[in-house]
């Protein structure tokens, strides 16, 4: 069983009790379990570590040095020196000691009994257990609606990022940084331990086989018991989504084929007409309702979305990812429909025009609105160009998918916290901390219209 800790400063912290910090004021983020009363003059016997004891010097030892150093030997987290009615005063050599040997004293007021620091231990310990809980189970919901969204992986850990605040990626030994690829070599070998945790440069590194990949999430600060289970969670939802893994990009290849399989009996034009075709992207049921009942084998579903090959003059209802698909040329046609056949659908067009759509999916859940390519003044800028520029332009946030989406759909909401919340399925503090991270990778002042410009239009060619 994890017993859950309180740092040593959150106890001093509570104006009631009074405490004041002697020595050690430096340490105070030592973890406390709890608080255990005793007046031996050799109390280690009895200790577990990591307890603030609790003292009133009845007792008082002889050898102030020995016993300050069997406390530190027994890993307790600091002391507290009642005052009165034994001494008027913590003794100056208790002092003297515990600051030579780095151990946190405390005093503690005639007017608090060591009854009410207990107390104030457990109603802390029960804040954070109970704050935990809301986090895990928040995280939990916020997991399972990424996982059936169209690019789940990707999504599960975009919002595994965001709920650590830490970077998640999902790597095999030859996509793993250099900074752990040893690690990651271990962890998939399927020899030795499955799992893996390490302090790589600032970081703290954890490391989960999922099927035959690694997810490594790394951040500044270890993971508290909670938040090993929301990787838990993680963890499991990314192992069933592996697995289904290759039946998700089949599922634009099986799209693809519907098409070739319609040219070779009539042509894709008996099916969507003569005209341009386009691949929607979407996860509205409404609009998948609708597609499916007019193209039918055209129309693929994965979870919550959908991709269809549709005409050009098509109507949706929800925010949709839309591409338009190049036509075969007239001699290709003729060699798979014979002599005079049509303009066909060719089947490598429809694979890039789903990756595409599927692409502009993002940017249309961040606005609410069908994306199109290349749509606006954007169609007006040479892409090779536009593509380099956004390239220079978000470089900083090169390894942060998160702070990306994030950006994305705050732009998109014209900055509104709120509504950028309910779009990446956050807290609206989650929004803030990320943008102003943003702010400080891009360098650059995001409540002036020349950046936000400038930026969204980087991420509408990044797509």
């Amino acid at each position: 069983m994890v017993v859950q800790t309180v740092p040593l400063r959150d106890l001093v912290a509570r104006v009631d009790l009074g405490l004041t910090v002697l020595c050690g004021a430096g340490t105070l983020d030592r973890p406390v379990r709890w608080a255990h009363v005793s007046e031996l003059e050799d109390p280690t016997p009895y200790l577990v570590g990591e307890e603030l004891l609790l003292t009133a010097g009845v007792r008082f030892p002889s050898d102030v040095a020995a016993y300050v150093s069997g406390l530190v030997s027994s890993g307790v987290s600091a002391i507290g020196f009642g005052v009165e009615p034994e001494f008027p005063t913590v003794p100056s050599s208790l002092v003297d000691v515990c600051a030579a040997q780095g151990m946190p004293l405390l005093e503690v007021p005639p007017s608090t009994p060591f009854l009410a620091v207990s107390q104030a231990l457990g109603a802390l310990l029960a804040e954070i257990a109970g704050r935990e809980q809301r986090m895990l189970a928040d995280s939990q919901r916020a997991l399972t609606r990424a996982a059936t969204r169209v690019r789940p992986v990707e999504s599960v850990l975009t919002t595994l990022a965001v709920v650590l605040n830490c970077r998640a990626d999902l790597v095999d030994e030859a996509s793993a940084p250099p900074d752990v690829v040893s690690l990651v070599g271990r962890v998939s070998s399927g020899r030795g331990p499955r799992s893996a945790s390490a302090q790589v440069g600032e970081d703290q590194v954890t490391l989960d086989p999922v099927e035959s990949a690694v997810l490594v999430v790394r951040r500044p600060a270890p993971l508290s018991p909670a938040e090993r289970a929301v990787v838990a969670v993680a963890l499991a939802l990314l192992g069933l989504l592996r697995r289904d893994l290759e039946s998700e990009r089949g599922q634009i290849a099986r799209l693809a084929a519907s098409a070739l399989l319609r040219q070779q009996v009539s042509g894709v034009s008996a099916v969507l007409g003569d005209g341009p075709h386009r691949v929607v992207a979407g996860q509205s049921r409404a609009d998948y309702d609708v597609l499916a009942a007019r193209y039918g084998p055209l129309v693929s579903k994965e979870g919550e979305g959908f991709l269809a090959l549709v005409a050009a003059g098509v109507e949706v209802s929800g925010p949709v990812g839309v591409s338009p698909v190049a036509a075969a040329t007239e001699t290709a046609a003729s060699a798979v429909d014979g002599p005079g056949a049509a303009p066909s659908v060719p089947r490598s067009a429809v694979d890039a025009a789903a990756a595409e759509a599927s692409a502009l999916l993002a940017r249309a859940l961040a606005t609410g609105e069908p994306a199109f390519p290349a749509s606006g003044l954007a169609s007006l800028v040479d892409p090779v160009a536009a593509r380099a520029f956004a390239r220079r332009e978000l470089a900083p946030l090169a390894g942060h998918p998160e702070l990306v989406d994030t950006l994305r759909a705050w732009l998109a909401q014209h900055g509104g916290w709120d509504r950028a919340a309910a779009v990446l399925g956050v807290h609206r503090n989650s929004v803030r901390h990320r943008i102003s991270h943003v702010e400080r990778l891009l360098d650059r002042d995001l409540g002036t219209a020349d950046a936000r410009a400038s930026l969204w239009f980087a991420l509408t060619w990044l797509d």
